[in-house]
């Protein structure tokens, strides 16, 4: 196992023992190189890109056939990309297609719908008591001594706290329908 630094500092591991005696790269092989990996669908995936930093999973991963296809939406070349995990465009491409009982797709991790309506409900809350705050604060506030700018500000802070109040019901209703569907999946799973 080689351990790699990625040119901005990401570290990955890569069995280059196969790839190096002649086995054709899997994109099992790649995705475990790779930081941020989301299924996409069958044979598709997204990542952050290593050629860049990468904050957000820009970098789309295809396997078709017997190549692995890449595509930075941030605009990285492939040439790039594998450069930064030190392969060459070559090992994303073998002469036969790997058969069925060879590909191992990475597995997907169970979402905790529990856990995802906690967050959202953490995210409604803080939204909602924010916008109480300020509109609280304005609510006994007097600006007879303000100038029109600072007026202007005032009332795109107060209609902030408007939208906040708006997005935290939104996120409240998510919640509410994140544990509908976690209850309903635990109710199913005590069924069978």
């Amino acid at each position: 196992m080689q351990v790699l630094q990625t040119p901005y500092g990401l570290e990955c591991g890569l069995d280059t023992s196969r790839i190096s005696q002649g086995e054709a790269m899997t994109s099992t092989d790649l995705l475990r190189q790779l930081d941020g990996v989301k299924a996409r669908g069958s044979d598709r995936w997204s990542a952050r890109c290593p050629a860049h930093a990468d904050k957000s999973p820009s970098l789309s991963i295809r396997e078709a056939g017997s190549r692995i296809l890449l595509h930075c939406f941030a605009g990285c070349e492939p040439e790039k990309i594998v450069r930064a995990l030190s392969l060459e465009l070559k090992d994303l491409f073998s002469d036969s297609p790997p058969s069925q009982g060879q590909r191992f797709p990475p597995k997907l991790q169970k979402l905790d719908l529990a856990a995802v309506a906690f967050r959202f409900e953490l995210a409604a809350l803080d939204r909602r008591l924010r916008a109480e705050r300020v509109l609280t604060g304005v609510g006994a506030f007097n600006g007879d001594g303000m100038n029109d700018e600072e007026r202007d500000r005032l009332m795109k802070v107060v209609a902030r706290s408007y939208e906040d109040r708006d997005r935290a019901e939104f996120l409240e209703t998510l919640a509410d329908d994140f544990r509908v569907k976690a209850l309903h999946e635990r109710t199913e799973r005590h069924a069978a």
